[in-house]
């Protein structure tokens, strides 16, 4: 036995017992906490991925609307193209959807004698806004020997 504090004797070795707090038996699961957190990340990746949908949509919506402008220069290009070169003319049309308005211009002796220059001109609506697609060339009359 040994003298401990206060001068009171005390076990020593194996016979010392130690009073613990009981134990709790552990629980499985989330605390509420957690849960709310685990919440509130979610929520704000599902925000950020619906915010890039909605900006993949409308950028898909827009790419359409050029790509058809596009096309519809183009065959106003084309079917200059199959006209004499003394018929060419300036004029306008709109779609067939009445989505675009086509218009070209043809300038004669531009940029030189014998030459025409011509633009296509092709304009729609995208929300609210005026929007177009333009393309240039150069039609030249070309002569026999």
């Amino acid at each position: 036995m040994a003298l401990g504090a206060g001068g009171f004797a005390r076990p020593v070795g194996r016979d010392v017992v130690t009073p613990s707090a009981p134990k709790k038996p552990r629980t499985r699961g989330f605390t509420l906490i957690e849960v709310l957190v685990a919440i509130a990340i979610i929520g704000l990746a599902a925000t950020a991925t619906a915010r890039g949908i909605r900006a993949t949509t409308n950028l898909l919506g827009e790419n359409t609307l050029y790509d058809e402008a596009i096309t519809h220069g183009q065959e106003v290009m084309e079917d200059l193209r199959a006209v004499r070169y003394e018929d060419m003319a300036s004029g306008s049309r709109v779609s067939d959807d009445g989505i675009y308005t086509i218009s070209w211009n043809v300038v004669p002796n531009n940029p030189g004698h014998g030459m025409k220059f011509v633009t296509v001109t092709t304009a729609w609506q995208w929300k609210g806004e005026t929007r177009s697609y333009v393309l240039h060339t150069v039609y030249s009359k070309i002569t026999p020997n």
